[in-house]
Order: structure tokens, then sequence, then C-alpha cells
């Protein structure tokens, strides 16, 4: 299923959340349009966690949300998790450049920006308890765990069910209803 803001509507339903911030009003559309894209976005990587079960880690440690590579949410990210937390967990956000490990993060967004060695990340952090995330075409079948993709004005996400389980990561059932299901990549 589809997240869908359209025109100051929000979807009800099956759609998980959709905090959505005024647009600036000297935005050009297109600027307009991906600053949206990304608060959208960022609001995903944050309820994603409450989805999701990681193998035991220390109670009310911090949940890490890494950016890999350029990071395309501006302030964005670290308002949407500002004051947040699940399960007694809050929320720190780290940003790492092209070649740098990704520490202890339990989410790691993989920019677009690294395409070109995407397989290598995803190869390294495929046994990890880390939830990748990525927007970019083939992230899933290249062994991501979830893909967030833009069509018709909607951010839809695809969850590749194997590498999530390769990762030891338990994804809830109501996550993966809402999830175009893709399958390819886990080794």
């Amino acid at each position: 299923m589809a997240f869908l803001i359209q025109r100051g509507r929000r979807r009800t339903g099956r759609a998980l959340f959709l905090p959505v911030a005024l647009l600036l009003a000297a935005a050009s559309p297109l600027a307009a349009q991906v600053f949206k894209e990304y608060e959208v976005k960022a609001a995903m990587l944050y309820k994603f966690a409450g989805f999701v079960e990681w193998p035991a880690t220390p109670a009310g440690a911090p949940l890490c949300i890494g950016v890999l590579g350029h990071d395309p949410f501006g302030p964005a990210l670290d308002q949407a998790i500002q004051g947040k937390s699940i399960n007694g967990r809050p929320f720190v956000v780290r940003r790492f450049k092209t070649g740098q490990g990704t520490g202890n993060c339990q989410i790691v967004f993989v920019s677009s920006s690294e395409t070109k060695v995407l397989r290598g990340i995803l190869d390294r952090l495929r046994r990890e308890p880390v939830l990748t995330v990525g927007d970019t075409p083939g992230f899933c079948e290249d062994g991501g765990i979830i893909n967030l993709e833009l069509a018709d004005n909607r951010v839809h996400f695809q969850i590749n069910p194997e590498a999530a389980e390769l990762a030891r990561l338990v994804v809830s059932s109501r996550l993966l209803s809402l999830a175009s299901i893709v399958h390819g990549g886990a080794q």
C-alpha cells in the first residue's frame, strides 16, 4: 500500500502515519515536492522502528538511524525523531560518509549517492541486525530490506522478507501487509 499526502488530505485506513509539515511559501514546486518527499521518508524511517524487532539489545539504549552517503533529509530526519521513543528507547541520528562504517546503528538509510558501491554495502551489512533502507531502483533485489519509492506523488515501499530474516530481524505482519514484497539478493 502507499502513503499519500495530497493537497492537505491525509489518507486514512491502512496508512500507518503521515505527519506532514507545511511547505515553505517561497519554495519552487519541484523543491517543494522533494522537500515533502523526504519529510515523509524521514517519518517512515522513524515509524518503521515500531514494526521491527531486533535481537536482544540493552533496555533503554538509543535506537540509531544512520544515513550513509549524501543526506537527502536535511533537518527533516532530526525533526521527525525529536522527542520520540519506541518502547522507551530514544532515537539518535548519525551521518556517515562514503566508505565509513555505520557503527552500531539499527536502521541505516543508504543514500542514492552510494549506488556504485551499493552491493558492497549490502553485502557487508547482510548478516548484521540492521534494517537497511534505501530509495534506489533494485535496492531490495540487491539484498536491501526496505526500499522507498515515489510514484504518482505517493511514497510506496517494498520489503524483502528474506533479507530481513537473514539480518535476524522480525518484521511485523502489519507492516508486511502494507508493502510490496520483493525477493532476491538474500544469500
